[in-house]
């Protein structure tokens, strides 16, 4: 949930000792239903969340079933109901599997729309399950330790749909392509139906729907599905199906896959039309808020912003990324973004290392580009950091808080990244190049408007694979592609004024 403050963060309360429930103790669930949750004040273990102390800085509490099926199928669990009044109901859920020692997470929910005009805190999760395994549902005081009511629902189905895909961030981005991942569903269908789409709003089955094999390797199986041909540079949402032949399973999702993106690059995280965070990753989220003490605010007084805290018991160790931005060898790149400190008293010395690396994981970040100390509570600082691409690839920008253990709980705010290049020109370069015929089945003729010396030309395919590589170091050129396999290439053509990039068509 979002609609608390940060200063909320600060404060301590507790709860009185009632009867406490456990995973050991769960409440074992026979048939479907509706359940009062009573007081939450069990033990809590949870792997899908983590953490120790709720939103008011108190120990964690919660309360717990377990339900075991008969048949392989999906469980539903929602408080999301008429009797849970949706301006007091605050709720959150998770379901897992293994011993009580074990647990594994297989899904969670917080919120069902937040983002709604009156926001909707309450939860709902739906779940595959195989028949004879135990499942366990905890709701916890994360939000709320008062009592709700929930509804339990079971049903068995044939063909079950994957499991959650968000453990699982696509990766291998291309400007054009990603690929996809997720646990082979119970059942073990012989292949999966992905629906993909730009457009956000449409519905699942809605739109480009492809058909990949599962997988056979990994613990779990796990299955990658791979997309190509995609609009450049854009967002995208993505539903995945079981398809069991005869039968297909319900669509598993949204998700969503944020393609490479080329510079100039700014991102203020206000769009909801990109998700508000546009592929940034890593820290949470908030929206402005004037009443709390002291205000908080994003750039500007309003608006979202990402925030990270530190600790004040160990050094921090959290990490944010940048979406992927297709860079080109020797590209002068210019990171611009402003921070600012928060705390209710007075504020400890964050922090901030700025990193690049080809993968969007602490270790791809292979370089630190420079550091800052963040202590301003008053104002957002503005921060710059320059980088020029060694080679022509996918980049990944991180932010790294690792701040030392403070005297007081403090928070790092980050806002209005923007991210330029001295070879934002190509796109002026790739207009003076003429490529002809395209599409094409032998040659292509090269040549420039501008006088410009065309050095070398490089062919990759949709997966980014380089299939052929021709100097040329003159003028114009031809290049022979009748040995290329039909289908979609990126042309690369170096010239001692820059590089552009072409769309080429083979037939």
């Amino acid at each position: 949930m979002k609609k608390l403050l940060l200063s909320c963060l600060m404060l301590v309360s507790g709860y009185g000792a009632f009867a406490q429930a456990s995973c050991a103790a769960a409440t074992n669930i026979t048939a479907n239903g509706t359940f009062t949750s009573g007081a939450i004040t069990g033990t809590y273990s949870n792997p899908c969340y983590g953490g120790t102390t709720n939103n008011a800085g108190a120990a964690i509490k919660a309360r717990w079933w377990k339900y075991t099926p008969t048949a392989n199928g999906e469980i539903t669990v929602t408080s999301d109901l008429a009797a849970n009044p949706i301006a007091t109901t605050d709720t959150r859920v998770s379901i897992l599997k293994g011993t009580c020692a074990a647990l594994t997470c297989m899904d969670y929910n917080d919120d069902v729309d937040p983002a709604a005009a009156t926001p909707n805190y309450k939860s709902t999760v739906t779940v595959p399950v195989a028949s004879g395994t135990t499942y366990y549902i905890e709701w916890d005081n994360y939000w709320a330790a008062t009592s709700f009511t929930f509804q339990f629902t079971f049903t068995a189905t044939p063909c079950v749909r994957p499991g959650a895909l968000d453990f699982y961030r696509p990766d291998s981005y291309t400007t054009n392509s990603a690929s996809l991942y997720w646990n082979n569903a119970i059942g073990d269908p012989a292949s999966y139906d992905i629906d993909w789409s730009t457009n956000f709003a449409d519905l699942e089955g809605t739109g480009t729907i492809v058909n990949v094999p599962a997988g056979t390797t990994g613990t779990p199986l796990y299955t990658q599905g791979d997309l190509s041909g995609l609009p450049d540079n854009l967002n995208f949402r993505y539903f995945v199906r079981s398809n069991c032949g005869a039968t297909q399973s319900a669509w598993q999702g949204p998700y969503f896959g944020y393609l490479a993106a080329v510079l100039p690059y700014a991102n203020d995280f206000e769009s909801p039309d990109n998700n508000y965070t546009d592929g940034f990753i890593g820290f949470s989220r908030l929206n402005s808020d004037a009443t709390a003490t002291p205000p908080i605010y994003g750039d500007g007084d309003a608006g979202y912003f990402m925030y990270t805290p530190n600790s004040t018991t160990a050094a921090s160790d959290r990490w944010a990324y940048s979406r992927a931005l297709s860079l080109t060898a020797g590209e002068v790149v210019t990171l611009g973004f402003k921070t600012r400190a928060y705390t209710a008293t007075t504020a400890s010395d964050l922090n901030l290392d700025v990193t690049v690396g080809t993968i969007q994981t602490s270790a791809g970040q292979t370089t630190v580009l420079d550091s800052f100390v963040e202590s301003d509570d008053t104002q957002y600082t503005d921060r710059s950091v320059t980088y020029t691409a060694p080679a022509d690839g996918i980049y990944y920008f991180g932010f790294h808080n690792n701040s030392a253990a403070g005297a007081t709980q403090t928070y790092l705010f980050f806002d209005t990244l923007n991210i330029s290049s001295v070879l934002s020109t190509n796109n002026f370069l790739a207009s003076k190049l003429s490529v002809y015929p395209n599409p094409a089945t032998n040659v292509i003729n090269i040549s420039s408007t501008i006088n410009t010396t065309i050095n070398k030309v490089e062919m990759t395919d949709l997966n980014g694979r380089v299939v052929m590589t021709q100097n040329v170091n003159a003028t114009s050129g031809q290049i022979a592609i009748a040995d290329l396999a039909t289908g979609v290439y990126m042309m690369k053509i170096s010239t001692d004024q820059g590089t552009a990039v072409k769309k080429i068509v083979k037939q």
